[in-house]
C-alpha cells in the first residue's frame, strides 16, 4: 500500500503523439473551477486495528456476501462499519436517495478514524451525485477506496478533483473472503497485495503484478511506457467525458474494460473516446475483461478492438484480467505504472499506498 508521489516517470515511452488537452472537450469545463490539486497523494496501508466503513454509494447490496467478508476482516484484526441501509431496496436500483447516499460517502469521508471505504458492489448511481462529493475533505484526509464497474465514476472524479490514488479491485460482494477457490483466490490475494501494509517491505519501491497461470494477456503494439494509470469501465469513462470529472488522459496509460455490452455498443464507446481526443493523448493502453468468464468466446470483441488500437503508436495490451471477470487484478487508479507490451508486464513504479 503506497502512495503515489508527483515524481515524473522517466521510463522512455514508445510513442508520444500528444493531443493538447484543449481538443479534448475536456478543457473548458474543467476551466470554470481550477481547483485541483497538482500533485498527488497516496493513502496509508490498512494495518489491523484500522477501521474499514462499507458503503452502497450506487446499487443496493446483499446481506450475505457483504457480512461474510465483514466476518473475514474482523477475524484479521480490522474494525468493519456496515450502515444500517446498505441493502436498501426502496429505490430500485438505488441504494437509497441521492441525498441519503451522498451524505452517508460524505459522512465517511471526514471521519479522521475511518482509513479505508470499501463500496460494497457497483450498479448505478453514481454519476448521480459526484457533484455532491466533499473532495477537499478526502485531499486533506486521505484513506483507501476500493470497487470497479460504477465506481469507476468515483475514481474518475476523485483523480480529477483530489489527485489522490484510489484502487480498482473487487469488493466486499465479489467473495472477497475466498482464499482457496482458485476461481476466485488470485483476485482476493492481488487486492490484499495491494492495500495491506503486511504485505511490503520496509524498502520496497513498487513491486511487479504476477498473474495466475491461465492468464494469457497478448500484445497488440509491443513496447513500453509508462504514467499514472486511469479509466475503469469504459461505459462510465465515456459518461463522464466534458465534464470536471473525466479522464485527464495526456501521458496517461488507459485501463478499460467492460461487460454485458454487444460489441458494437463497445464500438460505439471507443469511437467516442477517439473523437474525444483520449486515445491520442494516452501513453499506452491496458485492455481488460469484455466478457465476464476467460472461457468465453471473444473473437467479436477482438475484432473490435483490433480495429481501434492495432494501428497505435503507443504499446496495447489486450485480454488483462482486470473488471467484470473473477480474475480481477487490482490495480492502482492515479499510480504510476510501467506497461511492457513486449513482455506483457505492468510494474508499479511506486508502493500505491503510503507505509507507516
Amino acid at each position: 500500500m503506497v502512495r503515489v508521489s508527483l515524481s515524473l516517470c522517466v521510463c522512455q515511452v514508445l510513442v508520444s503523439t500528444v493531443m493538447p488537452v484543449c481538443l479534448l472537450g475536456l478543457t473548458p469545463v474543467l476551466a470554470q473551477e481550477n481547483l485541483a490539486p497538482a500533485n498527488w497523494i497516496r493513502p496509508p496501508a490498512l494495518e489491523p486495528g484500522d477501521t474499514i466503513a462499507f458503503v452502497a454509494p450506487a446499487g443496493p447490496a446483499e446481506w450475505k456476501p457483504v457480512l461474510k467478508y465483514a466476518s473475514t476482516l474482523r477475524k484479521a484484526g480490522f474494525k468493519v462499519r456496515i450502515p444500517k441501509g446498505l441493502a436498501d431496496r426502496r429505490f430500485g436500483y438505488l441504494a437509497g436517495t441521492d441525498a441519503e447516499r451522498t451524505t452517508e460517502l460524505n459522512d465517511l469521508i471526514r471521519d479522521p478514524s475511518v482509513q479505508a471505504i470499501f463500496p460494497v458492489r457497483g450498479g448505478y448511481g453514481l454519476t448521480r451525485i459526484l457533484d455532491k462529493i466533499d473532495y477537499s475533505s478526502l485531499r486533506a484526509n486521505p484513506k483507501i477506496i476500493t470497487g470497479y464497474s460504477d465506481v469507476t465514476a468515483l475514481h474518475l472524479a476523485i483523480a480529477a478533483n483530489a489527485k489522490l490514488v484510489t484502487f480498482h479491485s473487487p469488493m466486499p460482494m465479489s467473495k472477497l473472503w475466498q482464499t482457496e477457490d482458485p476461481k476466485f483466490a488470485y483476485a482476493t490475494c492481488s487486492f490484499e497485495r495491494a492495500v495491506f501494509s503486511d504485505q511490503y517491505q520496509p524498502d520496497q519501491k513498487g513491486y511487479s503484478i504476477e498473474l495466475p497461470d491461465n492468464c494469457k494477456p497478448q500484445r497488440i503494439v509491443g513496447g513500453k511506457a509508462c504514467g499514472r494509470l486511469l479509466g475503469g469501465n469504459l461505459t462510465l469513462v465515456c459518461s463522464t467525458l466534458g465534464t470536471r470529472y473525466a479522464i485527464e488522459p495526456e501521458n496517461a496509460i488507459l485501463m478499460i474494460e467492460d461487460v454485458n455490452e454487444a460489441p458494437y455498443r463497445v464500438d460505439r464507446a471507443l469511437s467516442q473516446l477517439r473523437l474525444a481526443g483520449v486515445l491520442d493523448a494516452v501513453a499506452g493502453v491496458l485492455l481488460g475483461s469484455f466478457t465476464e468468464n476467460v472461457e468465453d468466446d471473444t473473437k467479436e470483441f477482438d475484432r473490435v478492438l483490433l480495429d481501434y488500437f492495432a494501428s497505435s503508436r503507443v504499446p496495447v495490451i489486450m485480454h488483462y484480467p482486470v473488471g467484470h471477470t473473477r480474475l480481477n487484478t487490482t490495480l492502482p487508479h492515479g499510480g504510476l505504472v510501467e506497461i511492457d507490451a513486449d513482455a506483457l508486464k505492468i510494474r508499479l513504479l511506486e508502493n500505491p499506498v503510503n507505509l507507516n
